[in-house]
């Protein structure tokens, strides 16, 4: 039902039209057609033909002027309106002038559905009267005054309140989102009322600030950075966080925020009907954020998932890349301005224009979190979820699985819907890290058998090594090439390495850094070196020779490029590092002086072989054990495997097996001619 100011409202907006319009005109039909469905305070149904007739009679418009002319003098100016004075409190706000709220306020009242919108169409549609000149009617303003205000860089349209429909469209074509919408009507009260309707704040952090100790300085580099712009109130403050999925880029917006006292307002990610928010929409609600909590004490945005605002290529109809739209000037602009530090965060940074990332206040890359921080994530999850999880179980997923605290929310929540139990979680963790990996599982951590240096042959004294590195600490030591045949414990060294200087283990495979795509392979290598050194973590490259082979052998440039890249990481890496390798013989030959040490990794000797079948079968070894001379410490866990299974106890029997592991090596062969039955 219309209250006694909208009547007035529209009193005088009628007044306005028919002041200003002659009787044989469209505009004045349409005007006094609209009337005829209004409640103005006086009754009016003149019999005219308006099929045939262009305008009305000058009677009837004389008339009809006389009555609203009377209703204007009658009714005074009324008090506003809930949504009025909500209204005025947003445009005072913002900083509107009297101008601005009038063209604003117009435009909130044509995007509802009701006599004013009825209005605007039956002037822009019908009567076919430019939207400014109609706007200038309805508020009485100058049209070159409306047109100055609503040019794109105004206030109307830079901060975000209203936007132009992209044509066709109807009516004024001014438009105001939905959410808006509803944040101005009642029952908004206040100022408060209205902004929290629009950027509803974010929920708490599921993990702790202390759980990103791993980034180091970056991370209290940005908590230093953001205190001081919302101390200093400094404009144009903007940080942005890069990494893979799953390594907590929004759980540190969160931690960052409840650090520093702030609130955290996430903008762009659903349009109006909650559904998936366009380029525009994303930057018109970011525009709006950044208008409306200026003024809002201790508040930042976060922007999630910011690829889709840059121009870029999309993935189009059968595979075809179609390029995003929008004006990189515009975003940079935005950046250099903002009054409210906004964090962005994005999955790829390379998806970023290099005049964007210029305007970045500070940039960081958020890298899976070492065992020890995913273990206690699982922990503390596990407590907020109320799901009981033993340690060891925390231990164990911490080590398979690199994707907390992502995959370990969504597996600890959906075994509290279930109210399910460990073997819950990690059904559904698995199931999920999994479908992340394309469906593949993760490779297993490497078995729990403690590496005994005493267990192992190699050419240099490997207990005399481990203390030596130990001694010198992680900035001393270089690099290390563990050479030999599979199953020598080269790997198993350099994690026992790690383990004893106190570092987290970085293990990269060549089939984590060759890209098929130029230049792709040297960024990951030199993004692992990186990481090994953001972490300060012990990196082990397996199977080297894929990346370090000979040059003067290599059929392609990237071939070359790949290994100058490695070379170069390898002089300048300040930490210690190991690459194994089966082929020490095809490696490039400018590798022997990027290592500290180069040590050789053999087949166990007589007296190794012993101890290894007694600490691996529990039993004295048979006389024939010493004809294996080719065997390791991994055929010896290899038949340990085999014979648990199936059954084996027998040494004799236990010895076949060990024989078939060292007839399966490649450099042995099945003796030719005959041979003395034993």
């Amino acid at each position: 039902m219309m209250n006694i100011y909208e009547q007035r409202y529209l009193i005088d907006l009628a007044v306005r039209i028919s002041t200003n319009f002659p009787a044989r005109s469209v505009v004045s039909q349409e005007l006094s057609t609209w009337i005829e469905d209004q409640d103005l305070g006086f009754s009016w149904d003149p019999d005219i033909n308006n099929i045939k007739r262009k305008g009305v009679p000058a009677n009837v418009w004389s008339e009809l002027n006389h009555l609203l002319a009377e209703r204007d003098r009658l009714v005074p100016r009324q008090k506003p309106d809930a949504m009025a004075r909500n209204i005025t409190d947003l445009a005072a706000h913002v900083g509107l002038d009297p101008d601005e709220q009038a063209i604003f306020e117009l435009a909130i009242r044509a995007a509802r559905s009701g006599p004013v919108r009825f209005l605007c169409n039956a002037l822009v549609d019908d009567a076919r009267l430019p939207v400014e000149d109609v706007i200038a009617h309805l508020t009485g303003l100058a049209p070159d005054r409306v047109r100055l205000l609503l040019a794109s860089s105004g206030r109307l349209l830079v901060s975000g309140l209203l936007q132009f429909e992209k044509p066709p469209f109807s009516g004024l074509g001014l438009l105001a989102t939905d959410r808006l919408l509803v944040a101005l009507d009642p029952p908004s009260r206040s100022l408060d009322d209205i902004l929290t309707k629009l950027f509803a704040r974010v929920s708490p952090a599921a993990v702790a600030w202390d759980d990103f100790e791993h980034l180091g300085l970056g991370r209290d580099f940005a908590f230093r950075l953001l205190d001081g712009a919302l101390q200093r109130r400094e404009n144009g403050v903007n940080i942005l966080l890069h990494g893979v999925p799953g390594t907590g880029k929004t759980e540190l917006c969160k931690a960052l925020s409840e650090r520093l006292g702030a609130s955290l307002h996430a903008v762009g990610e659903t349009d109006d009907d909650g559904d998936e928010p366009s380029r525009f929409e994303r930057l018109q609600q970011l525009r709006l954020g950044q208008r409306l909590l200026r003024d809002q004490g201790k508040s930042i945005i976060l922007f999630d998932e910011m690829e889709d605002l840059l121009p870029g290529l999309d993935n189009g109809l059968f595979g075809l890349s179609l390029r995003r739209t929008g004006s990189k000037v515009h975003l940079n602009r935005l950046l250099e301005s903002n009054p409210v530090p906004t964090l962005w965060t994005t999955n790829d940074i390379s998806d970023c224009d290099p005049a964007f990332l210029r305007r970045i206040s500070f940039t960081l890359e958020l890298r899976t979190p070492p065992i020890a921080v995913r273990c206690r994530i699982w922990e503390k999850l596990a407590l907020h979820h109320r799901v009981p999880l033993p340690k060891d179980l925390c231990r164990e997923l911490a080590h398979s699985m690199d994707d907390a605290p992502a995959i370990a929310n969504s597996a600890l929540r959906a075994a509290r819907i279930t109210r399910g139990g460990p073997d819950d979680v990690k059904l559904v963790a698995m199931a999920i890290s999994r479908a992340v990996r394309g469906g593949h599982t993760q490779p297993t951590a490497p078995s729990s058998i403690r590496f005994e240096p005493e267990l192992a042959n190699a050419d240099h004294d490997l207990a005399l090594i481990t203390e030596r590195f130990v001694a010198c600490g992680p900035s001393n030591t270089g690099g290390l090439c563990l050479s030999g045949p599979p199953g020598t414990g080269k790997s198993a060294f350099a994690r026992y390495l790690a383990e004893r200087m106190h570092m987290p283990v970085l293990v990269r495979r060549a089939s984590d850094l060759l890209d098929r795509y130029v230049g792709g392979s040297e960024r990951n290598i030199a993004d692992a070196f990186a990481e090994a050194r953001d972490i300060s973590a012990f990196l082990i490259f397996d199977e080297a020779d894929s990346l370090l082979g000979a040059r003067d052998g290599a059929t392609h440039r990237w071939e070359i490029s790949q290994v100058n890249e490695m070379l170069t990481w390898m002089e300048n890496h300040p930490l210690p590092f190991a690459c194994t390798t089966n082929r020490v013989d095809q490696l490039d030959p400018a590798t022997s002086r990027r290592f500290g040490l180069k040590i050789g990794f053999l087949p166990l000797s007589s007296e190794q072989r012993t101890a290894c079948f007694r600490q691996f079968f529990k039993l004295d070894p048979p006389i024939g054990l010493q004809d294996l001379d080719q065997l390791t410490p991994g055929d010896f866990a290899v038949a340990a495997k085999r014979s648990n299974f199936l059954g084996i106890t027998e040494p004799e029997a236990i010895l076949a097996e060990l024989h078939r592991e060292q007839l399966s090596k490649p450099n042995t062969r099945n003796p030719i001619g005959f041979q003395v039955a034993s």
